[in-house]
């Protein structure tokens, strides 16, 4: 049986959240929210009364979907859980209108992998996601040349013109939900006084872009872009101190293929949990869509 998940399941969903990532999934701090949410359908499937299963449909936009938290119980023998969910989720798309549909996943997640290639997904995009575990309390000083006062049209077009964002093929991330580049979304970084920017002579150098995301302990970056090693260094500085004034553990980014950035990165301290290029963007092509939900 396969439902939406209520509120008196959370014992049920935590036990199952608790042994994934070794126990560090996110799960545990969304779940209240994701219950009570309107931008989402966050669902379930039961066997024998038992949950051995569930992930969430979240709306990005009324036209965008983004697939994520799909969860199995790890000592279940039960196969399909995966496939079923993703079905129904499917199943409630019928007759809208929907321009997307996209997830992300680990590159050894070979099970997600698989079952969302069958499912007619392919792989657009390809990442290194990268760690900096914050292990000093000190604070450094920050170069005057990085401030937070600019015109928004002025972070559009930088950030528009960039290496970083050509490649990523125009999305940029919040956490592992990746998002297409677009004024709204500039908007709500720039209103929310969510970059920063490395000034000289009145052009802009290097930017950030940094957002609140549903890991604890994690301060991410959704956008980096430095002319040389030394500003990036002080952006990074800048992210560092933001880091340890509000008590975050760690740094993460996401870096596209470019030679220059990585190395920067690398020689910075930010390390991959186990490779480059493990993180993984799948969409749904325009004709499966179509299929699934009636429309053209």
């Amino acid at each position: 049986m396969i439902r939406e998940i209520r509120l008196s399941d959370k014992e049920d969903v935590l036990r199952i959240s608790s042994q994934i990532w070794e126990g560090d999934d996110y799960v545990i701090n969304v779940f209240d929210r994701w219950v009570t949410s309107n931008t989402g359908i966050f669902a379930g499937y039961w066997d024998a009364g038992k949950l051995i299963g569930f992930g969430r449909m979240r709306f990005l936009t009324p036209t965008d979907i983004w697939l994520e938290a799909l969860r199995k119980d790890p000592q279940t023998k039960i196969k399909g859980i995966g496939y079923k969910i993703s079905k129904y989720y499917m199943d409630k798309l019928k007759g809208k209108e929907i321009n997307s549909i996209r997830f992300s996943t680990y590159f050894d997640n070979t099970a997600s992998i698989t079952l969302n290639e069958k499912l007619g997904f392919i792989k657009i995009l390809t990442l290194s996601m990268k760690e900096f575990e914050i292990s000093s309390n000190q604070v450094k000083t920050i170069d005057n040349s990085i401030i937070t006062d600019i015109d928004l049209s002025e972070l559009d077009k930088y950030i528009k013109n960039s290496n970083y964002l050509f490649k990523t093929k125009g999305f940029i991330s919040k956490g592992w939900i990746i998002r297409q580049y677009s004024k709204e979304l500039i908007n709500d970084y720039f209103t929310k006084n969510r970059y920063v920017v490395y000034k000289i002579h009145n052009e802009i150098k290097g930017a950030m872009l940094i957002s609140d995301v549903e890991y604890q302990d994690i301060y991410w970056l959704s956008f980096i872009e430095a002319e040389n090693k030394k500003i990036f260094n002080e952006l990074i500085k800048y992210a560092e101190n933001e880091a340890i004034t509000n008590n975050f553990r760690s740094i993460q980014l996401l870096v596209p293929d470019i030679k220059k950035l990585k190395q920067y990165v690398d020689c910075y301290g930010f390390k991959s949990w186990e490779q480059n290029d493990d993180f993984l963007v799948y969409e749904l092509p325009r004709t499966e869509i179509n299929q699934i939900t009636g429309r053209k």
